[in-house]
């Protein structure tokens, strides 16, 4: 620039671009101009967005480019506020009526804007803490995922973690935990988060355990154990690593709420490309393969925690992918999977930080290429590749008040089969039907109501106006994660799978629609005769709407 005023409205002509300003037409057809900031003669009007205002010393009408990204209305200081320009063409005439109410408009937003800042700057300030603990199994164990295991594991790739973050924000405090394994079944996992609950003195869904899905770590107790052709000695090495794991469950959630710390946070998004959709059409039949043309969440959300030091003391980061990359001749290995190798890569990167993986909605994705284990590193190394380049760029600040509001959604099935078929089943030559069948005859025969539903646990928990972290129960598929991005965009979602606790696959109606894996087949080694009825996503969706609408409105 040299030195004289642009012509022309802020965005155009040498004005900041970042201010994000946007020039559009009067729809007038006789105008009245106001005076132009650029006393050039010409004329222009304009309105403020103060989502994003700050009150400074009380100045003139006037708008001009301050330093930065910062411009002055009234008043007022707007960091990349949204200010909308139009330019007036033709005679001056009388003020139109569209004028007139967009003067009411402007002025009732300017004046509302120091209510809505107070508010925003009295939100106590946000408190995190953190904790990790190792729970790699010492020696073989049987590993989870896979029915198609013969034996326990081998050897080791990379050890196993269970983190959590606490997060305190006036009287509201939320742990999330990251737990290095396939999933926890409501039978393994609620007891521990009751007691912890309870101890802790959290509100219910306070406290929830995030499976990062890999499919190399070990079986756990009352978790898909029938998937798996299991010894005694299996079994009771099972049972001790499982008491093993719930004892580091408790060990760090207390770690991680004694270790509070004012805190800054900044939330951006990245983008990897290695998540394939796995579900192939032949014909009338679903298989699995890799379908190019299928949806898919590439979005790479990060939420960076700085100290009072400035140094970042943990990293979060999601992706919405299956830890599916190590088979073949690593089939036997222990490891994280690539969600393991991208926190290795950036722990090594940002030394003292914690980097902690928040699976996301991708139950019907697939990591491309899959296999082996050196899969799992390139898969790692692109995530961390994608992570590093969201915190070498400016992101938003989050700042605000801590909500958190929880539900238990009922998703109702289909109607099971009759006796007869159950006995039927109870014959087959498939081990997993009639492990299915057998445990419904058992029901029968106790006098037991088969399960007509079950209950899968939602939240939303919102940090200020900024994020808001939208979790479900279940395996989910990708049409939740882009249907909750679509309609609540607004408040910036991140999206949470395999919260909580895994009961099954969680399918749309899409995929209900198309059967396949995810919709009717999955459900056998789940012990659960289906499929869900029709309606389960809207009833999803009704109730995370509710759940949204009351972390907005705390």
């Amino acid at each position: 620039m040299n030195g004289s005023k642009p012509d022309g409205p802020p965005g155009e002509q040498g004005w900041p671009t970042s201010i994000r300003m946007r020039r559009f037409r009067s729809m007038s057809s006789s105008p009245s101009p106001l005076p132009s900031p650029h006393g050039r003669g010409r004329s222009w009007s304009w309105a403020v967005d103060q989502s994003n205002a700050h009150r400074i010393s009380p100045g003139p009408c006037t708008l001009f480019p301050l330093s930065g990204e910062m411009v002055r209305v009234r008043g007022y200081a707007a960091s990349a506020a949204r200010i909308f320009w139009t330019r007036h063409h033709g005679p001056p005439g009388g003020k139109s009526l569209i004028e007139k109410l967009l003067r009411v408009f402007v002025f009732g937003l300017l004046a509302m804007a120091p209510f809505s800042l107070r508010a925003a700057e009295s939100a106590p300030p946000i408190e995190v803490g953190i904790s990790i603990r190792d729970i790699t199994p010492e020696g073989p164990i049987w590993l989870a995922g896979y029915a198609a295991r013969k034996h326990p594991s081998e050897k080791i790739d990379s050890p196993l973690m269970v983190q959590a973050i606490a997060f305190k924000g006036g009287d509201e405090r939320v742990v999330l935990v990251s737990l290095d394994n396939c999933e926890v079944s409501h039978a393994f996992i609620a007891p521990a988060v009751a007691e912890l609950t309870t101890q802790h003195h959290l509100k219910p869904g306070a406290l929830m355990v995030v499976s990062s899905h890999t499919h190399s770590a070990p079986v756990l107790e009352n978790t898909l154990t029938s998937m798996y052709n299991l010894s005694p000695a299996d079994e009771e090495q099972i049972h001790k690593y499982s008491a093993f794991l719930k004892s580091k469950l408790a060990e760090v959630v207390g770690a991680a709420l004694a270790d509070l710390k004012p805190a800054r946070l900044e939330h951006g998004v990245g983008r990897a490309t290695f998540a394939m959709n796995r579900r192939v059409y032949n014909g009338d039949k679903v298989d699995f393969g890799e379908n190019p043309d299928g949806p898919v969440d590439w979005d790479v959300p990060v939420l960076k925690v700085t100290g009072a030091n400035g140094a970042i003391r943990a990293i979060l980061f999601g992706y919405a992918c299956h830890g599916t990359s190590i088979a073949g001749d690593d089939f036997y290995i222990i490891s994280g999977d690539y969600m393991a190798h991208t926190r290795q890569h950036l722990e090594a990167h940002y030394p003292g930080a914690t980097a902690v993986y928040l699976t996301g909605m991708g139950a019907d994705s697939n990591p491309s290429p899959r296999g082996t284990l050196l899969d799992a590193k390139r898969h790692g190394l692109e995530l961390a590749g994608a992570v590093a380049g969201v915190l070498s760029r400016p992101m938003r600040p989050v700042q605000g008040l801590l909500k958190l509001a929880y539900a238990e959604a009922e998703l109702p099935f289909a109607d099971p089969p009759p006796r007869d078929q159950i006995e039927k089943d109870s014959r087959s030559d498939d081990v997993y039907i009639r492990n299915r069948a057998t445990g419904y005859l058992k029901r029968l025969d106790a006098g037991e109501p088969l399960p007509a539903s079950l209950k899968l646990p939602l939240a939303a928990i919102r940090i200020g106006d900024e994020l808001t972290f939208v979790a479900m129960g279940g395996e989910d598929v990708v049409d939740y994660s882009k249907r909750f991005k679509r309609i609540f965009a607004a408040d910036h979602p991140w999206l949470i799978g395999y919260a909580y606790e895994v009961p099954c696959y969680i399918p749309s109606v899409r995929i209900l629609k198309e059967g396949g894996y995810e919709a009717q087949s999955s459900l056998i080694y789940y012990g659960i005769y289906g499929p869900f009825r029709a309606g389960i996503e809207g009833i999803l969706v009704k109730q995370v709407t509710e759940l949204m609408d009351r972390v907005r409105n705390q």
